[in-house]
Protein backbone atom coordinates (compact mmCIF):
# COMPACT_ATOMS: atom_id res chain seq x y z
CA UNK A 1 0.00 0.00 0.00
CA UNK A 2 1.42 3.42 -0.94
CA UNK A 3 2.10 5.78 1.90
CA UNK A 4 2.38 9.53 2.10
CA UNK A 5 5.80 10.85 1.15
CA UNK A 6 7.75 12.47 3.99
CA UNK A 7 10.65 14.64 2.92
CA UNK A 8 13.79 13.93 4.91
CA UNK A 9 15.15 17.01 6.67
CA UNK A 10 18.46 17.46 8.39
CA UNK A 11 16.82 17.43 11.82
CA UNK A 12 15.08 14.17 10.95
CA UNK A 13 18.42 12.53 10.13
CA UNK A 14 20.02 13.67 13.39
CA UNK A 15 17.16 12.33 15.49
CA UNK A 16 16.78 9.07 13.59
CA UNK A 17 19.06 7.16 15.96
CA UNK A 18 17.04 8.30 19.01
CA UNK A 19 13.76 6.79 17.74
CA UNK A 20 12.77 3.64 19.58
CA UNK A 21 11.12 0.60 18.02
CA UNK A 22 7.87 1.55 19.73
CA UNK A 23 8.02 4.99 18.19
CA UNK A 24 8.55 3.52 14.74
CA UNK A 25 5.67 1.11 15.16
CA UNK A 26 3.42 3.92 16.41
CA UNK A 27 4.33 6.07 13.39
CA UNK A 28 3.65 3.17 11.03
CA UNK A 29 0.26 2.55 12.71
CA UNK A 30 -0.64 6.22 12.30
CA UNK A 31 0.21 6.10 8.57
CA UNK A 32 -1.83 2.94 8.03
CA UNK A 33 -4.78 4.40 9.93
CA UNK A 34 -4.64 7.64 7.93
CA UNK A 35 -4.75 5.76 4.61
CA UNK A 36 -7.39 3.27 5.63
CA UNK A 37 -9.88 5.62 7.28
CA UNK A 38 -13.35 5.65 5.59
CA UNK A 39 -14.15 8.52 3.12
CA UNK A 40 -16.76 11.11 4.06
CA UNK A 41 -20.30 10.10 3.21
CA UNK A 42 -21.96 11.63 0.05
CA UNK A 43 -24.71 13.64 1.73
CA UNK A 44 -27.76 15.40 0.24
CA UNK A 45 -26.16 18.75 1.02
CA UNK A 46 -23.06 17.78 -0.95
CA UNK A 47 -25.21 16.73 -3.92
CA UNK A 48 -27.05 20.06 -3.83
CA UNK A 49 -23.76 21.99 -3.77
CA UNK A 50 -22.48 20.06 -6.79
CA UNK A 51 -25.75 20.69 -8.68
CA UNK A 52 -25.53 24.45 -8.00
CA UNK A 53 -21.89 24.46 -9.12
CA UNK A 54 -22.69 22.68 -12.40
CA UNK A 55 -25.62 25.02 -13.11
CA UNK A 56 -23.41 28.04 -12.49
CA UNK A 57 -20.75 26.70 -14.87
CA UNK A 58 -23.31 26.04 -17.63
CA UNK A 59 -24.80 29.53 -17.27
CA UNK A 60 -21.36 31.12 -17.53
CA UNK A 61 -20.44 29.07 -20.58
CA UNK A 62 -23.71 30.04 -22.27
CA UNK A 63 -23.16 33.74 -21.53
CA UNK A 64 -19.61 33.65 -22.92
CA UNK A 65 -20.76 31.92 -26.13
CA UNK A 66 -23.65 34.38 -26.52
CA UNK A 67 -21.44 37.43 -26.09
CA UNK A 68 -18.76 36.25 -28.51
CA UNK A 69 -21.26 35.06 -31.14
CA UNK A 70 -22.75 38.55 -31.46
CA UNK A 71 -20.89 41.06 -33.67
CA UNK A 72 -19.51 43.85 -31.59
CA UNK A 73 -20.46 47.47 -32.12
CA UNK A 74 -17.00 48.11 -33.53
CA UNK A 75 -17.40 45.28 -36.05
CA UNK A 76 -20.82 46.57 -37.05
CA UNK A 77 -19.37 50.02 -37.54
CA UNK A 78 -16.58 48.64 -39.70
CA UNK A 79 -19.09 46.69 -41.81
CA UNK A 80 -21.24 49.76 -42.29
CA UNK A 81 -18.19 51.89 -42.89
CA UNK A 82 -17.01 49.59 -45.69
CA UNK A 83 -20.31 50.23 -47.51
CA UNK A 84 -21.42 53.68 -46.33
CA UNK A 85 -23.93 54.28 -49.15
CA UNK A 86 -25.96 51.07 -49.22
CA UNK A 87 -25.36 49.68 -45.74
CA UNK A 88 -25.55 46.06 -46.94
CA UNK A 89 -22.88 43.40 -47.22
CA UNK A 90 -24.51 41.07 -49.76
CA UNK A 91 -25.43 41.53 -53.43
CA UNK A 92 -27.70 44.46 -54.23
CA UNK A 93 -31.29 43.74 -55.17
CA UNK A 94 -32.38 43.37 -58.79
CA UNK A 95 -35.96 42.61 -59.86
CA UNK A 96 -34.51 40.17 -62.41
CA UNK A 97 -32.60 38.09 -59.87
CA UNK A 98 -35.41 35.51 -59.86
CA UNK A 99 -34.52 34.79 -63.50
CA UNK A 100 -30.92 33.86 -62.76
CA UNK A 101 -30.01 30.35 -63.83
CA UNK A 102 -26.52 28.87 -64.02
CA UNK A 103 -25.16 26.70 -66.79
CA UNK A 104 -21.85 25.29 -68.03
CA UNK A 105 -20.51 26.77 -71.26
CA UNK A 106 -17.36 26.44 -73.37
CA UNK A 107 -16.04 29.50 -75.20
CA UNK A 108 -14.91 29.41 -78.83
CA UNK A 109 -11.41 28.28 -79.66
CA UNK A 110 -8.85 30.85 -80.70
CA UNK A 111 -9.01 31.41 -84.45
CA UNK A 112 -12.44 29.81 -84.91
CA UNK A 113 -14.89 32.23 -86.53
CA UNK A 114 -18.42 32.08 -85.20
CA UNK A 115 -21.64 33.79 -86.24
CA UNK A 116 -20.78 37.01 -84.41
CA UNK A 117 -17.34 37.44 -86.01
CA UNK A 118 -16.35 39.69 -88.88
CA UNK A 119 -16.76 40.34 -91.75
CA UNK A 120 -19.89 42.45 -91.17
CA UNK A 121 -23.08 41.89 -93.10
CA UNK A 122 -26.78 42.68 -92.92
CA UNK A 123 -27.43 39.27 -91.36
CA UNK A 124 -24.79 39.81 -88.69
CA UNK A 125 -26.08 43.30 -87.97
CA UNK A 126 -29.51 41.86 -87.30
CA UNK A 127 -28.01 39.08 -85.19
CA UNK A 128 -26.12 41.54 -83.00
CA UNK A 129 -29.07 43.86 -82.58
CA UNK A 130 -31.33 40.98 -81.57
CA UNK A 131 -29.19 40.52 -78.48
CA UNK A 132 -30.15 43.82 -76.90
CA UNK A 133 -33.15 45.38 -78.65
CA UNK A 134 -35.36 44.96 -75.58
CA UNK A 135 -36.19 48.62 -75.06
CA UNK A 136 -37.06 49.30 -71.42
CA UNK A 137 -38.72 47.08 -68.82
CA UNK A 138 -41.44 47.75 -66.30
CA UNK A 139 -41.32 46.78 -62.64
CA UNK A 140 -43.90 47.06 -59.89
CA UNK A 141 -43.97 49.75 -57.23
CA UNK A 142 -42.96 47.16 -54.62
CA UNK A 143 -39.94 46.11 -56.70
CA UNK A 144 -38.98 49.74 -57.27
CA UNK A 145 -39.03 50.38 -53.53
CA UNK A 146 -36.35 47.70 -53.05
CA UNK A 147 -33.92 49.17 -55.58
CA UNK A 148 -30.73 50.68 -54.13
CA UNK A 149 -31.16 53.57 -56.61
CA UNK A 150 -34.52 55.23 -57.12
CA UNK A 151 -36.16 55.21 -60.54
CA UNK A 152 -39.02 57.12 -62.15
CA UNK A 153 -42.61 55.96 -62.61
CA UNK A 154 -43.33 54.85 -66.16
CA UNK A 155 -45.25 57.63 -67.97
CA UNK A 156 -47.14 55.33 -70.29
CA UNK A 157 -50.86 54.55 -70.64
CA UNK A 158 -51.72 51.31 -68.89
CA UNK A 159 -48.49 51.25 -66.90
CA UNK A 160 -49.22 54.54 -65.17
CA UNK A 161 -52.49 53.23 -63.76
CA UNK A 162 -50.73 50.08 -62.50
CA UNK A 163 -47.99 52.18 -60.85
CA UNK A 164 -45.22 50.60 -62.89
CA UNK A 165 -41.69 51.96 -62.83
CA UNK A 166 -39.04 52.03 -65.54
CA UNK A 167 -35.70 50.16 -65.69
CA UNK A 168 -33.48 48.49 -68.25
CA UNK A 169 -31.01 45.73 -67.44
CA UNK A 170 -27.39 46.73 -67.90
CA UNK A 171 -26.48 43.59 -69.82
CA UNK A 172 -28.35 45.00 -72.83
CA UNK A 173 -26.55 48.33 -72.54
CA UNK A 174 -23.24 46.47 -72.48
CA UNK A 175 -24.15 44.50 -75.60
CA UNK A 176 -25.20 47.72 -77.32
CA UNK A 177 -21.80 49.20 -76.48
CA UNK A 178 -19.96 46.14 -77.72
CA UNK A 179 -21.85 46.31 -81.01
CA UNK A 180 -21.05 50.02 -81.26
CA UNK A 181 -17.35 49.24 -80.87
CA UNK A 182 -17.67 46.51 -83.50
CA UNK A 183 -19.07 49.04 -85.92
CA UNK A 184 -16.36 51.56 -85.05
CA UNK A 185 -13.79 48.92 -86.06
CA UNK A 186 -15.42 48.68 -89.48
CA UNK A 187 -15.64 52.31 -90.71
CA UNK A 188 -15.64 51.20 -94.34
CA UNK A 189 -19.14 49.82 -93.79
CA UNK A 190 -20.56 52.01 -91.01
CA UNK A 191 -18.56 55.21 -91.46
CA UNK A 192 -16.43 56.96 -88.83
CA UNK A 193 -18.14 57.01 -85.41
CA UNK A 194 -17.64 60.74 -84.93
CA UNK A 195 -18.59 62.77 -81.87
CA UNK A 196 -21.98 63.68 -80.46
CA UNK A 197 -23.26 66.81 -78.73
CA UNK A 198 -22.26 67.40 -75.08
CA UNK A 199 -24.20 65.42 -72.49
CA UNK A 200 -23.97 67.84 -69.58
CA UNK A 201 -25.06 71.45 -69.69
CA UNK A 202 -21.96 72.78 -67.92
CA UNK A 203 -19.50 70.61 -69.86
CA UNK A 204 -18.87 71.61 -73.50
CA UNK A 205 -16.90 68.41 -74.23
CA UNK A 206 -18.40 66.56 -77.22
CA UNK A 207 -19.70 63.11 -76.40
CA UNK A 208 -17.39 60.36 -77.64
CA UNK A 209 -19.72 57.37 -77.85
CA UNK A 210 -16.96 54.92 -78.72
CA UNK A 211 -14.80 55.98 -75.80
CA UNK A 212 -17.82 55.78 -73.50
CA UNK A 213 -18.53 52.23 -74.65
CA UNK A 214 -14.93 51.09 -74.24
CA UNK A 215 -15.01 52.32 -70.65
CA UNK A 216 -18.39 50.69 -69.98
CA UNK A 217 -17.00 47.33 -71.11
CA UNK A 218 -13.89 47.85 -68.97
CA UNK A 219 -15.96 48.68 -65.89
CA UNK A 220 -18.15 45.62 -66.29
CA UNK A 221 -15.25 43.24 -66.89
CA UNK A 222 -13.56 44.50 -63.75
CA UNK A 223 -16.85 44.44 -61.83
CA UNK A 224 -17.66 40.82 -62.66
CA UNK A 225 -14.05 39.54 -62.44
CA UNK A 226 -14.23 36.20 -64.23
CA UNK A 227 -11.86 33.87 -62.35
CA UNK A 228 -12.15 30.92 -64.75
CA UNK A 229 -8.63 29.45 -65.13
CA UNK A 230 -7.36 29.45 -68.71
CA UNK A 231 -5.20 26.35 -69.01
CA UNK A 232 -1.99 25.84 -71.00
CA UNK A 233 -1.52 22.59 -72.90
CA UNK A 234 1.16 21.13 -75.12
CA UNK A 235 0.50 21.73 -78.81
CA UNK A 236 2.32 19.05 -80.84
CA UNK A 237 1.82 20.97 -84.11
CA UNK A 238 3.54 24.08 -82.80
CA UNK A 239 5.84 22.27 -80.34
CA UNK A 240 4.95 24.78 -77.64
CA UNK A 241 2.75 24.99 -74.58
CA UNK A 242 -0.30 26.90 -75.86
CA UNK A 243 -3.03 28.78 -73.91
CA UNK A 244 -6.66 27.68 -74.16
CA UNK A 245 -9.56 30.11 -73.80
CA UNK A 246 -12.12 27.46 -74.71
CA UNK A 247 -12.28 26.21 -71.12
CA UNK A 248 -15.49 25.14 -69.46
CA UNK A 249 -16.93 27.75 -67.12
CA UNK A 250 -19.99 28.54 -65.04
CA UNK A 251 -22.20 31.20 -66.66
CA UNK A 252 -25.47 32.90 -65.96
CA UNK A 253 -28.04 31.87 -68.53
CA UNK A 254 -28.44 34.77 -70.95
CA UNK A 255 -31.59 33.22 -72.42
CA UNK A 256 -33.28 33.12 -69.00
CA UNK A 257 -32.61 36.82 -68.43
CA UNK A 258 -33.68 37.57 -72.00
CA UNK A 259 -37.01 35.83 -71.36
CA UNK A 260 -37.51 37.94 -68.23
CA UNK A 261 -36.88 41.14 -70.20
CA UNK A 262 -39.28 40.08 -72.96
CA UNK A 263 -42.03 39.45 -70.43
CA UNK A 264 -41.47 42.91 -68.91
CA UNK A 265 -40.89 44.75 -72.17
CA UNK A 266 -42.75 48.06 -72.51
CA UNK A 267 -44.63 47.78 -75.78
CA UNK A 268 -46.38 51.15 -75.81
CA UNK A 269 -44.80 54.44 -76.73
CA UNK A 270 -43.96 56.58 -73.73
CA UNK A 271 -42.97 60.21 -73.28
CA UNK A 272 -39.61 60.65 -71.57
CA UNK A 273 -40.32 64.38 -71.19
CA UNK A 274 -43.30 63.71 -68.93
CA UNK A 275 -42.40 63.89 -65.24
CA UNK A 276 -45.09 62.47 -63.02
CA UNK A 277 -46.05 64.32 -59.85
CA UNK A 278 -44.23 63.76 -56.59
CA UNK A 279 -47.11 61.77 -55.18
CA UNK A 280 -46.10 58.95 -57.55
CA UNK A 281 -42.40 59.19 -56.67
CA UNK A 282 -40.37 56.16 -55.76
CA UNK A 283 -40.89 54.80 -52.27
CA UNK A 284 -43.89 57.02 -51.40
Amino acid sequence: MATAYHRLLASDQSDQSNLSRDDLEKELDDIVEANSSPRPRFTLRRALELAILMASLMINVFLVMFIYSRPSTACQSRDMGSDPIWGVSGPLYSPAQSAIRYEKRVFDKVGIRGKYHNPPSDEKDALWESLYHMGVSWITKEEAARLPNWTEPLPSPGHQEKEHYIVNLDVFHQLHCLNFIRKALNPERYGPPGLGPPIWRDDPTPFDHTDHCVNIIRENIMCNVDITPNVWQWNPERNVIFPHFDTIRTCRSFDAVLDWARERQVQQMWNASLHLSLEHAHGL
